[in-house]
C-alpha cells in the first residue's frame, strides 16, 4: 500500500539506445568466488504520479502533507541518497528507465559519500562510467549498469549518486516512490552540477528515488532480499533514520558478525496477486506499485546478485482492496514455485494488524480485511508452504485487542512506526537467516 491519507490528498493535486541487462548478466558468484553482491535497491513502481514535496515535515502527523504534481526533468541535476546495507571496495550503480516514455541520457554521473543535506565528504566524489564513456542514453522500458568503480561502502553508509540529466523529458520520470530518505535535485534548466560538493545548487527534495534502482559491490558474502510493500518500507518510520525492519535486522546481523547482506525489494503500494488495483482512485495514483510479485518475482529478487533466500511479506494491500485470502494464497504458491526453482530458500512472514484504521485507510479495517488476514496467516504459519516462517503478526499485535497493533507500535493503525519495525526486526530469528542463506 501506499498510504491512503496520502493518495485523498493527491487527488486533489492530480485532476543509440542500450538495451536491459540480461538476468544471465547479473548472475552470482557470491560465496563460491569474489563476485557481485546486491547492496541496496529501489525497485522502480512506476513513472512518477505524485510527489513528496517536503521531506523534512513530521510524518507521525500526518496532518499537513505537502505533495505537487508530477516533474517533468528538464536539464537538471540530482543527487539520490542511498544506503547499501553491506560491505564493499568496489561498485556499480544500476539506471532504470523502465517505466519512461522518452528516451533519457544519464550524463556525469558521480557517486560520493554525503556529509549532510545534499553537501558530500570532500574527495569521495568518484566519476562513474559507461563502457568508458561519461555519459548513455536509454530507450525506454530499458535499464542499464555502470561500469565497475572504486569506492569504499559499510552499512549504512550514505552514497550520494550524482548525475546530469540533460533533456528536457516530455513525460514523467521513473521512479521508487517510497525511498524514505532525503533526496535533492537541482532546479529544472539549471544543467550539471553532478560535480558540486557543497550541493548548494540543490534547492529541491524528495524522498523518492528517481532511476537510480540499485547498487552492487564486489564481495562473497549471501544476501537476503525481501519482497514487500509499504508494510516493509513504512512511511510511518522517521525519514533519514533507517529504522525499517530490514534496518534493524542488519544491525542484529552485524552485531554478531553476520556476513548477510539484506536487499529490500519492497515496492509500496505492490500486490501479492494480480489483476487487484484500487480504481476508485484512478489510473493516474495508482500505477506506482509496480507488477505483482510474481511477476516482478525473477527481475527483483533472483536477479539480485547473491540472493539466497527471499522474505514475502506481501497480501494485506490485496485484502484492504478487496481480493480475497484465496487469491493471495494462490500467489504465495506461485512465489514458492518459482523460489525453489531458482534454487532460493523462501520465508513466509505474516500480515501484521489493520484494525482500527483512519478513514482514509478504511478499507484496511473492514470486516473481509480482518477476517482473510487471519485466514492467510493461518495458512502461512501451518500449511508447510515455506521453507521457513516469520512470524511478524505476533511480534505487534496488541493480545488484548485482536487484530490491532500493540500501543505506539504504528501511528496509523496501519503501518510498523519506529516502535513496531524495531518489533518486527527484533522477532527475526538470526540463526535461522544464516542457515537459509548459508552458501553452498
Amino acid at each position: 500500500m501506499i498510504i491512503m491519507f496520502r493518495i485523498g490528498m493527491a487527488a486533489a493535486l492530480v485532476a543509440s539506445m542500450l538495451v536491459a541487462v540480461p538476468a544471465s548478466a547479473t548472475t552470482s558468484t557470491a560465496c563460491s568466488s569474489d563476485g557481485w553482491l546486491g547492496a541496496w535497491r529501489a525497485q522502480p513502481g512506476g513513472a512518477q504520479r505524485f510527489l513528496q514535496e517536503d521531506a523534512n515535515d513530521p510524518l507521525a502527523n500526518f496532518a499537513v502533507y505537502p505533495l505537487a504534481l508530477p516533474r517533468k526533468i528538464s536539464d537538471q541535476t540530482l543527487r539520490i541518497i542511498t544506503t547499501p546495507l553491506t560491505s564493499g571496495d568496489t561498485a556499480r550503480l544500476r539506471f532504470s528507465n523502465k517505466y519512461g516514455k522518452d528516451a533519457v541520457t544519464f550524463h556525469n554521473v558521480f557517486a560520493g559519500k554525503q556529509q549532510s543535506g545534499a553537501e558530500l565528504v570532500w574527495g569521495t566524489n568518484t566519476p562513474v562510467y559507461f563502457n568508458g564513456a561519461d555519459s548513455v542514453r536509454v530507450a525506454p522500458g530499458q535499464e542499464v549498469v555502470t561500469d565497475p568503480f572504486p569506492i569504499s561502502v559499510r552499512p549504512f553508509d550514505k552514497i550520494a549518486v550524482s548525475f546530469h540529466i540533460p533533456e528536457k523529458l516530455n513525460s514523467p520520470p521513473t521512479y521508487h516512490f517510497d525511498g524514505n530518505h532525503t533526496s535533492y535535485l537541482s532546479p529544472t534548466g539549471s544543467g550539471n552540477h553532478a560535480g558540486n560538493l557543497v550541493g548548494t545548487q540543490f534547492t529541491e527534495q524528495t524522498t523518492s528515488s528517481y532511476y537510480v534502482t540499485g547498487i552492487d559491490v564486489r564481495g562473497t558474502t549471501p544476501a537476503l532480499v525481501v519482497l514487500g510493500d509499504s508494510f516493509t518500507e513504512s512511511v510511518a518510520t522517521t525519514v533519514d533514520a533507517d529504522r525499517r525492519w530490514p534496518d534493524v535486522l542488519t544491525r542484529r546481523l552485524q552485531a554478531e558478525g553476520s556476513p548477510v547482506s539484506v536487499v529490500s525489494s519492497a515496492i509500496s503500494f505492490n500486490f501479492a496477486s494480480r489483476g487487484i488495483r484500487p480504481t476508485v482512485l484512478g489510473p493516474t495514483l495508482a500505477g506506482i506499485g509496480g507488477a505483482a510479485g510474481p511477476d516482478r518475482f525473477q527481475s527483483d529478487v533472483v536477479d539480485v546478485p547473491g540472493a539466497k533466500a527471499v522474505v514475502v511479506l506481501l497480501g494485506m494491500n490485496d485484502l484492504g482492496f478487496f481480493g480475497s485470502a484465496e487469491q493471495v494464497i494462490a500467489a504465495y504458491k506461485e512465489l514458492a514455485a518459482k523460489a525453489h526453482a531458482a534454487g532460493l530458500k523462501i520465508i513466509g512472514g505474516t500480515l501484521t494488524p489493520t484494525a482500527g484504521a483512519p478513514l482514509a485507510e478504511a478499507t484496511y479495517s473492514l470486516p473481509t480485511a480482518l477476517k482473510g488476514r487471519e485466514k492467510v496467516n493461518r495458512f502461512i504459519r501451518t500449511s508447510g508452504l515455506f521453507d521457513e516462517v516469520i512470524d511478524f503478526a505476533a511480534a505487534v499485535e496488541d493480545p488484548a485487542r485482536p487484530g490491532h497493533w500493540k500501543a505506539g507500535y504504528s501511528p496509523d493503525n496501519v503501518h510498523p512506526g519506529d516502535k513496531g519495525a524495531q518489533a518486527e526486526g527484533e522477532a527475526i530469528d538470526l540463526a535461522m537467516i544464516n542457515r537459509v542463506t548459508r552458501c553452498g
